[in-house]
């Protein structure tokens, strides 16, 4: 019987342990509205939105060529010549927003130099806190965090291929490894992964994209009941305006 207890003790032990270490980082200081503006790609775009939505989410590239962070999504966006720079300095007060930066081709190759690039735009625009950088590559996130920088995770979603309940299993246990391995500051999928993420990792902050695009009242009730769940803190909508929840 004492076994059997101490036993108990120990996996007790064990989970509590996992679930500090696991602990969301509350240091993000989240505006009032969970709707973000998805998708802005251009810098009249963000100018529309600004004092619109709270927060928006930009698409970006690093170009070690031209050693500079372009707005889009592959490389060849970077001959539209629009920098991240140019992007911020169309709003009137960059600093009074949250941002989510997307970075499509970060790399632990990379990241030192975009990273450089980046702390002279924190600096100039006062951005320190106001951010969160994402990407799928742990290994460049850890040098993000490293640089004092909020990092959020895009993680593998379950709907993109026709999966079995071994493939399912092993998902999972991929983003739970990440997350223990990277201890983020927020995780991020499509909608589609609510409320799996919601109730597979209850502590994480959680960001939700690409949400049904189509204002319908159906479509904006899902979205509603997105915001309602505690653990989700960014929900990313291509509405033209923000919900009221």
């Amino acid at each position: 019987m004492k076994n059997i207890i101490l036993s108990i003790f120990v996996l007790l032990l064990l989970f509590s342990c996992d679930n500090e270490n696991n602990i969301k980082n509350k240091s993000f200081d989240y505006p009032e509205s969970k709707i973000w503006k998805h998708g802005v790609y251009s810098k009249y775009d963000a100018q529309k939105y600004e004092g619109v939505f709270d927060g928006l989410e930009v698409d970006v590239i690093y170009s070690p060529e031209k050693n500079d962070i372009y707005v889009g999504r592959v490389v060849a966006d970077t001959s539209k010549k629009q920098t991240l720079d140019d992007w911020l300095a169309i709003l009137k007060k960059p600093n009074s927003m949250s941002y989510w930066i997307d970075f499509k081709n970060l790399s632990a190759d990379n990241a030192k130099l975009a990273f450089d690039v980046l702390d002279s735009i924190v600096e100039k625009y006062n951005l320190e806190h106001k951010f969160f950088v994402e990407s799928q590559d742990v290994k460049a996130l850890k040098i993000a965090k490293k640089r004092d920088y909020h990092v959020m995770l895009w993680v593998e979603n379950l709907y993109w291929k026709k999966k079995t309940y071994e493939d399912t299993v092993a998902v999972m246990k991929k983003i739970r490894n990440q997350i223990a391995d990277l201890q983020p500051d927020a995780i991020s999928c499509e909608y589609r992964m609510f409320p799996i993420l919601c109730d597979s990792f209850p502590e994480q902050n959680i960001h939700f994209w690409d949400t049904p695009k189509k204002y319908t009242p159906e479509n904006v009730e899902f979205t509603k009941k997105l915001c309602e769940n505690e653990s989700v803190k960014v929900v990313l909508v291509d509405y033209p305006n923000p919900i009221e929840y």
